[in-house]
C-alpha cells in the first residue's frame, strides 16, 4: 500500500531488511512471524507502551549519502509488500539508476509516489494508510470479521488486580476491546455494548461494568472524554438496536446518511466523524423539533438581529438540507426555524455603519426579512445555502390509488360539540387570545416565529382554544412531517379500512367505547369513527408499534382541538419524537423513564425516596402518570394545561410535575405503611388539582361532584417550573435515560429469567442457580452469534452440519408440555444448532470425543420436531444427562447417537470422496428411521427427509428400496399407495391421516407386541457380572433380530411381504405405548427418572463399523486411556457380536410369511418372543394373488416356497443389542466411575464467559 513519503531520521533499529536495492529497503518489523525470543518480546512491548504498532512490511527509499530515509510503502502481509516492490523493480530501478544526481533521484521518487497514493485512494473510503493498518491488526487480533468496522483507538493502561497495563483500547460498532503486550505476556478483553450495565468516568479514567458483574477500569492520559462519549452513544444505539430487534443485536451504520456537503478535510477517522454527526444531528433534531431525518450539516457562529429588542444576539447557525436554524449563547434567549422552502433569497448587506460585519439578510416567502452579523465565514455560509436550496425537494400529494370506501376528514371535534362555558371563562379566553396576538404581531407567527422566553410564559398562562392546534403542531413538530408527506393519511385511511381479521383493530374497537367518555363528542358515531381512523392508520403506518392502550386517549384530546389529519400527525410525533419506545411491546420507553423518575426522586427528595422504594409506589404510579401524560389520573381541563407545556418541554414537563406531586405529599407519604394507602394518597390528591380558568360544566357523576380541590394546574406547573426547572435539563435526561435503558434491558433479562427458572425448577438435573448461569450463558452466546457469526463459520470446521430444513419461525405445537405456556419469554431462550453446539462442546465432558460429532447428533435427535430449534426444557434435558451421573442412561444415550442415520457411513469410513448410496444404506436407514419417528409429526426433520423432493431420491436408501420394489412389480409409487389406502386390512394407522403425513410408503413401524422389549427395564449389572453374563442376552438379541426388515436384501417382488407383515402390524390404538419410534430417547431426555418399569420399545441392533467408533468415542471421553479391563470388555463384545450371526432365510413367497401379530403371544422363558402360526390373512392373500399374475405376465415359473433368493454376507450381519453393550460396559470400573462423574456446570459456564472476555480459542 503505498501511502504519503514519510521523513525517517531514527536508525531502523527494529527493522530487518529483507531485500536490498540500490534505493530501496524492503524491511520487516522485528519479531513479526518470528519465535518470541528477547529482542522481539522487547520490540512488542515498545510498540504496546508507546501506541507505534507499525505495518508488519515496509519499504524505505534511502540514498547512500543521506542520513535522512523517506518510508514509501507499507503493508500487511508479505504478498501485499511484495507487489508494490516488484512495480518499483519493474518501474523505477532502471530509471533512477540513470540519474546522476541523488537530490534528482529522490525528488523523482517522492513525487512519483505521491502520484501513485493520490492514484490508488481516489475510491477508497477516505482513511490513512496508519488507520487501515490499525484497522487490519484490530481485526486480526480479535478474529473480527469485515462487517465489525473500526470506530477509532486509544492509548490505555487497564488496571486488574492492582497491575497496570499498558496498550491499546479499540472501540468498534459493537466492541470495545483492549491489548497488550509486555514482556511476552499478552492481555486480551472483548466487551459487547449490548452487555453493558454501567458507564461512569472519572477524570481520566472509564469505568465499565457488565451484566456478568464484571469490571474494568481504563485510563487514558488523552482524549478520555472523546472515548467515554463514543462508548455512550455507541452503547445507546446497541440497545436501541436490541429494543427493536432482540433477536438481531448488531449495529450498523450507513456513512452515507451522515455525509456532509464540502466536509472538511479531518485527521479523524471517517466513522468518527459520522458517529459525531450523528449524535450532533439528534440533539439538533431534538431542540428544533425536525423530521427524524434531518442530518446536520454544520453551524456557523453568526449574530442575529431581534426587531422586538432592537439588538443583535450572539449564537451559531445551524444548516440542514431542509432547515436553517438559528440558536442563542443564552439558553432559551431566542431561536429560529426556518425552512429551506420557504426561502426565497439571501442576499448580503455591506452599506450602512455595519457594512464591515459580514452581514446577509434572509427574506421568506412570506416576505418576513432575517438578518444575520459577523458571520465568521459568510461566503462558505451563503455557498451552502445555495447548494441546499438548488437541491431542495418540496413534496407534493401524489395520485393514489382509489379504494372503495367513503368517507370525509372530522374536523376538531371542539366546533361541533361546544362547550358551554360561564361568561368569566369566555372573557379570560378572550384576554388570552388578546395577548397570543400581540406576541405574534411582535415576534412573529407559524413555524419561523422568533422563539423566546416571553412564548414560555404564554404557554404555562395557557393556550386559547382557537389557537391550540396550530401552538401544538408548530412545537410538536408534527407539521413537518405532515408537510412532507402529503396525501400519506388518506392513504393509511383507506388502505387500513381494507384489511380484514387485524388484532390491531380488534383491540382499538375493544378501546374506543373508554377513550375520554366523559365528553359527548366520544359518544356520538363522528367522534368514534375519527378517533378509530386515526388508530389504525397509525397503526399501519408503524407495524413496530401498532396500537398500544393509552393512545386512545391522547388522540381523542387531540381530535377535539385538532382535524382528523393534524391529529394524526401529533399522534406520530409523540409515538415516534416526544416519547419513543412509550408505546412498543412491554412500554419500554415508559419504565426506562420510570427509572429516571426514581432516580430524580432519590437525588431531590432523598428523605422520601428510601420509604418510597420499600412500598413499590413509583412502579406503580409512572406508567399511569407518563403514558396518558397525567390525563388517566388527573381531570380533562387540568391536564390540557400539562399537555400545553409538554409540547414545548418535552418529557421534561413530566418530570417536573411528578416531583412537584411527590413532593407536596411528602409527609402524608411517609405515615403510609403499604403501597395501596401510599396509591390512595396520591389519587385523591391528583383528583383534586382543578383549572379555574377553564372549568366545565358540573358533571352529574356524585362521585365527581364530591372531590375536594386540592390545588389549581397554573400553581402545580408554576411551582414544578421554580423548584426543578433549572437543574432539570434536557441533557441530564438524555443521560439519565442512557442509564436507565441499559437497566431496564437488564431487568427485563432477569424478571424473564426468573420466571422461565421457576417453570423448569423441578427438572432432575440443575438447580435454581444453574438454570440462571444456563439462561446467561444462552442469551450472551446468542448475542454474540449474529455478530461472530462469520468468523465462526470461517473457524470452526464441524464434522457434518446437520442439514435443517427450512422454517419460516420455530413455532410450538399446542398440546406441547410447556411449563407455564408459550410465549416470547420462553422463545428468548430457544437454542439453533449454532449456540447448542457450541454449550454442548464447551460445558459436557463429552467434547473430548473427537471421531463423532455427539453434539450435532444429540441436536438432531433432540429437535423431534424439526424445527431447527430446541426449547430451554429440551436443552436442561439433553445437557443435564450428559453431564449428570445417570451412568447407565449416559451409556444408553451414547449407543443411540451411534445408530444409523445419526452416525452415517460416510463419517464411519472418514472418506473424503463423495460417494454414492449403496443398498447398505438402506437397511440402516429403514431400521433407524422406524426407531427415530414417534409418529408422522415428530420424525427426525432435522434430517433430510427421504419424501422431500428437494433432495435427490437415490441419495437415500429409502426412496431406492421403494423405487426397486416398484419397479419389480411394475406399478407406480402412486398405486402402491392407493392400495394401502384401498385395502382394509393394510391400513398403516387407525388414524387415517397418519398415511398422508408420512408421505413415503416405507415409513412403516415396527410390530410392538412381536419385538421384545430390550431396554424396558432398568439394567444393573449383577455382582460379579462376566463376559459370560453378558453373552445371555445374546439370545435375546437373535431372536429379536427374526423380525428386523432386512430392505437392503430385498431382491424380487416377493420379499415385499416383510414389508407388508410390519405395516400390518402397526399399531392399532393411539393411545398404546410408543414403541416404534424413539421412545428410548423420550425415556432419556424427556423423563430420565422413569424406565424401571415403564414399557420402552426396542432399540435396534448396532453393526460392527458402528459399535467400533462408539467404543472410539468411549475411549476418548475416558481421557484416550483405555486399561485392561477396557480391553477385555472390547473383546467379549466383539465376540458376542460374533455369536449373534445367523443365516437369515429369506421368503420367495407372501404365503411363507409368518404374520401372527394377535399381539397375544407371550416370551419364553429366556424374553424371547414366540411366532405362532397364523393363518393367512386377507393381506397376505392379496399380494399372493398379486405376485402370482405379475410372475405369470413375465412368463416365470412360480419359484419353491423354501428356496433363497440372496445369501446374507456373515461379516455384515455382525451386530450386538444394547443390553449386550450395556451389560458388558457395566462390568467395567473405570467407566462406570468416569461416566458416574458429574459436572459442575457452573464452572463451566464461568470459563466460558472467561475465554468469550479474554478472546481465547475454543475447543471446536
Amino acid at each position: 500500500m503505498w501511502i504519503e513519503p514519510k521523513e525517517l531520521l531514527l536508525p531502523s533499529t527494529f527493522w530487518i531488511a529483507e531485500m536490498y536495492s540500490r534505493y530501496f529497503v524492503l524491511q520487516k518489523r522485528r519479531g513479526h512471524g518470528e519465535s518470541r525470543g528477547f529482542g522481539s518480546m522487547l520490540v512488542g512491548t515498545y510498540d504496546s507502551v508507546w501506541n507505534t504498532k507499525p505495518a508488519p512490511y515496509r519499504i524505505v527509499h534511502r540514498t547512500p549519502s543521506s542520513e535522512v530515509s523517506y518510508e514509501i510503502a507499507i503493508g500487511i502481509t508479505q504478498d501485499e509488500i511484495a507487489k508494490d516492490w516488484e512495480w518499483l523493480q519493474a518501474n523505477l530501478f532502471n530509471v533512477l539508476n540513470e540519474m546522476e544526481n541523488e537530490d534528482e533521484v529522490t525528488n523523482f521518487t517522492i513525487c512519483k509516489i505521491k502520484s501513485l497514493y493520490t492514484q490508488n485512494n481516489q475510491d477508497e473510503t477516505g482513511e490513512t494508510a496508519d488507520f487501515k493498518v490499525m484497522t487490519s491488526q484490530f481485526r486480526q487480533t480479535f478474529k473480527m470479521p469485515e462487517e465489525e468496522r473500526l470506530v477509532n483507538s486509544y492509548s490505555a493502561t487497564y488496571v486488574k488486580n492492582k497491575i497496570p497495563r499498558q496498550g491499546q483500547l479499540y472501540i468498534s460498532l459493537n466492541h470495545v476491546c483492549f491489548y497488550s503486550y509486555m514482556l511476552g505476556h499478552e492481555v486480551k478483553r472483548i466487551i459487547r455494548f449490548a452487555e453493558l450495565e454501567d458507564i461512569s468516568r472519572n477524570a481520566n479514567t472509564i469505568y465499565l461494568k457488565t451484566t456478568n458483574n464484571m469490571t474494568y477500569n481504563f485510563t487514558l492520559i488523552f482524549n478520555a472524554g472523546e472515548a467515554h462519549l463514543l462508548i455512550e452513544q455507541l452503547n445507546k444505539m446497541a440497545i436501541q438496536q436490541l429494543i427493536q430487534d432482540p433477536e438481531s443485536p448488531v449495529v450498523d451504520h450507513d456513512p452515507s446518511n451522515f455525509a456532509r456537503l464540502g466536509a472538511k478535510s479531518s485527521k479523524k477517522p471517517v466513522l468518527l466523524r459520522d458517529l459525531t454527526a450523528r449524535q450532533k444531528s439528534e440533539e439538533f433534531r431534538i431542540y428544533f423539533r425536525l423530521p427524524q431525518t434531518e442530518i446536520i450539516d454544520g453551524k456557523i457562529k453568526a449574530n442575529i438581529w431581534t426587531p422586538y429588542s432592537k439588538r443583535f444576539n450572539a449564537g451559531y447557525i445551524y444548516l440542514s438540507p431542509n432547515f436553517f436554524c438559528f440558536r442563542s449563547d443564552v439558553k432559551d434567549l431566542v431561536s429560529v426555524v426556518i425552512p429551506m422552502k420557504t426561502i426565497k433569497s439571501v442576499e448580503k448587506k455591506d452599506d450602512g455603519q455595519q457594512r464591515f460585519d459580514n452581514q446577509i439578510v434572509i427574506i421568506t416567502s412570506e416576505n418576513v426579512p432575517f438578518m444575520f452579523a459577523q458571520i465568521v465565514d459568510r461566503e462558505v455560509l451563503i455557498s451552502k445555502i445555495t447548494d441546499l436550496l438548488s437541491r431542495i425537494h418540496v413534496p407534493v400529494s401524489r395520485e393514489r390509488a382509489k379504494y372503495d370506501i367513503s368517507w370525509s376528514k372530522q374536523t376538531a371535534l371542539m366546533n361541533t360539540f361546544k362547550t358551554q362555558f360561564s361568561s368569566e371563562i369566555i372573557r379570560n379566553q378572550e384576554e388570552k387570545m388578546v395577548r397570543w396576538e400581540a406576541h405574534f404581531r411582535d415576534f412573529g407567527r407559524g413555524i419561523g416565529m422568533f422563539r423566546t422566553t416571553d412564548v414560555i410564559n404564554l404557554i404555562v398562562e395557557g393556550i386559547p382554544d382557537q389557537l391550540r392546534q396550530e401552538i401544538w403542531l408548530i412545537f410538536s413538530g408534527a407539521i413537518h412531517d405532515k408537510e412532507m408527506n402529503p396525501g400519506l393519511y388518506e392513504d393509511l385511511v383507506e388502505k387500513a379500512a381494507c384489511i380484514k381479521d387485524c388484532f390491531a383493530h380488534d383491540e382499538i374497537d375493544r378501546d374506543l367505547p373508554r377513550s375520554l367518555p366523559e365528553h359527548p363528542a366520544f359518544q356520538s358515531t363522528d367522534g368514534i369513527g375519527a378517533l378509530r381512523r386515526v388508530l389504525q392508520a397509525y397503526a399501519l403506518r408503524n407495524p413496530q408499534v401498532g396500537y398500544c392502550q393509552a393512545m386512545n386517549i391522547v388522540s381523542s384530546v387531540f381530535l377535539l382541538f385538532c382535524d382528523e389529519e393534524n391529529a394524526f400527525w401529533m399522534l406520530a410525533s409523540l409515538c415516534e419524537n416526544l416519547l419513543p419506545d412509550y408505546y412498543k411491546d412491554k412500554v419500554v420507553g415508559a419504565q426506562i423513564d420510570q427509572g429516571v423518575l426514581n432516580e430524580l426522586v432519590e437525588t431531590h427528595l432523598a428523605d422520601l425516596h428510601e420509604h418510597l422504594e420499600q412500598l413499590g409506589v413509583i412502579k406503580m404510579i409512572s406508567i399511569s402518570w407518563f403514558l396518558t401524560i397525567f390525563m388517566s389520573v388527573i381531570s380533562y381541563e387540568s391536564s390540557l394545561h400539562i399537555l400545553d407545556c409538554f409540547f414545548y418541554e418535552g418529557a421534561k414537563i413530566i418530570f417536573m410535575v411528578a416531583l412537584q406531586i411527590i413532593e407536596w405529599n411528602r409527609d402524608k407519604l411517609l405515615k403510609c405503611q403499604d403501597d395501596g394507602e401510599a396509591m390512595l394518597v396520591l389519587q385523591n390528591y391528583l383528583e383534586g388539582i382543578y383549572n379555574p380558568d377553564y372549568q366545565v360544566p358540573p358533571s352529574t357523576d356524585k362521585r365527581k361532584m364530591e372531590r375536594s380541590q386540592t390545588q389549581t394546574v397554573q400553581t402545580l406547573i408554576h411551582e414544578a417550573y421554580t423548584k426543578f426547572g433549572e437543574e432539570l435539563t434536557q441533557q441530564r435526561i438524555e443521560e439519565l435515560r442512557n442509564k436507565h435503558r441499559r437497566l431496564t434491558m437488564r431487568q427485563f433479562d432477569i424478571d424473564n429469567e426468573k420466571t422461565v427458572v421457576k417453570a423448569y425448577l423441578q427438572n432432575p438435573y440443575f438447580d435454581r442457580n444453574e438454570l440462571h448461569m444456563l439462561l446467561t450463558i444462552i442469551r450472551e452466546e446468542k448475542h454474540a452469534l449474529k455478530s461472530m457469526q462469520q468468523q465462526q463459520k470461517a473457524q470452526c470446521s464441524l464434522s457434518e452440519t446437520p442439514q435443517l430444513l427450512h422454517h419460516q419461525s420455530p413455532t410450538r405445537v399446542p398440546n406441547d408440555p410447556v411449563p407455564g405456556g408459550s410465549n416470547g419469554r420462553y422463545e428468548a431462550y430457544w437454542v439453533n444448532y449454532e449456540v447448542f453446539h457450541t454449550l454442548f462442546t464447551e460445558l459436557t465432558p463429552w467434547r473430548k470425543c473427537v471421531s463423532v460429532d455427539l453434539g450435532e447428533k444429540l441436536f438432531r435427535l433432540t429437535d423431534k420436531k424439526g424445527t431447527g430449534y430446541l426449547d430451554f426444557g429440551q436443552l436442561i434435558n439433553a445437557l443435564g444427562l450428559v453431564c449428570s451421573s445417570k451412568s447407565m442412561e449416559k451409556l444408553k444415550l451414547l449407543y443411540v447417537l451411534h445408530l444409523p442415520p445419526l452416525l452415517s457411513k460416510a463419517e464411519i469410513e472418514r472418506s473424503r470422496r463423495p460417494r454414492p448410496r449403496t443398498k447398505d444404506d438402506a437397511e440402516e436407514a429403514f431400521e433407524a428411521e422406524d426407531f427415530f419417528d414417534d409418529d408422522a409429526s415428530e420424525s427426525m426433520e432435522a434430517l433430510p427427509s427421504p419424501s422431500d423432493h428437494q433432495f435427490d431420491a437415490d441419495d437415500y436408501a429409502l426412496i431406492s428400496a421403494t423405487q426397486h420394489l416398484h419397479n419389480l412389480a411394475g406399478i407406480s409409487g402412486n398405486t402402491f399407495m392407493d392400495l394401502s389406502r384401498n385395502t382394509p386390512n393394510l391400513s398403516l394407522n387407525s388414524n387415517t391421516s397418519s398415511l398422508a403425513q408420512r408421505n413415503s410408503t416405507f415409513y412403516v413401524d415396527l410390530p410392538a407386541a412381536a419385538l421384545p422389549d430390550l431396554g424396558a427395564a432398568r439394567m444393573t449389572p449383577p455382582p460379579g457380572a462376566t463376559a459370560g453374563a453378558a453373552s445371555a442376552s445374546a439370545a435375546a438379541a437373535a431372536a429379536a433380530d427374526k423380525m428386523l426388515l432386512n430392505v437392503e436384501t430385498i431382491s424380487n417382488f416377493s420379499q415385499i411381504s416383510d414389508l407388508v407383515a410390519a405395516t400390518r402390524l402397526e399399531r392399532a390404538d393411539s393411545n398404546a405405548t410408543d414403541s416404534r419410534s424413539l421412545g428410548s430417547l423420550g425415556y432419556l431426555l424427556d423423563q430420565p427418572d422413569e424406565g424401571a418399569s415403564g414399557s420402552h420399545q426396542t432399540i435396534p441392533h448396532l453393526r460392527k463399523e458402528n459399535f467400533q467408533l462408539l467404543w472410539r468415542s468411549i475411549i476418548e471421553i475416558m481421557g484416550c486411556v483405555q486399561d485392561e479391563e477396557m480391553r477385555m470388555a472390547y473383546e467379549n463384545l466383539l465376540e458376542l457380536g460374533n455369536s449373534n450371526i445367523k443365516k437369515e432365510p429369506s421368503l420367495e413367497s407372501f404365503t411363507q410369511l409368518n404374520l401372527g401379530g394377535s399381539g397375544d403371544e407371550q416370551p419364553d422363558s429366556n424374553g424371547n418372543p414366540t411366532t405362532p402360526a397364523a393363518e393367512h390373512s386377507s393381506t397376505t392373500r392379496l399380494f399372493v394373488a398379486l405376485e402370482e399374475e405379475l410372475r405369470q405376465a413375465s412368463g416365470k415359473p412360480s419359484s419353491s416356497r423354501g428356496s433363497s433368493s440372496s445369501s446374507t454376507n456373515t461379516s455384515e450381519a455382525w451386530h450386538i443389542s444394547i443390553n449386550q453393550f450395556i451389560a458388558t460396559v457395566l462390568t467395567v470400573n473405570t467407566i462406570v466411575q468416569g461416566f458416574q462423574t458429574p459436572i459442575q456446570i457452573t464452572e463451566q459456564v464461568e470459563q466460558l464467559q472467561k475465554k468469550r472476555r479474554k478472546c481465547l480459542s475454543t475447543n471446536y
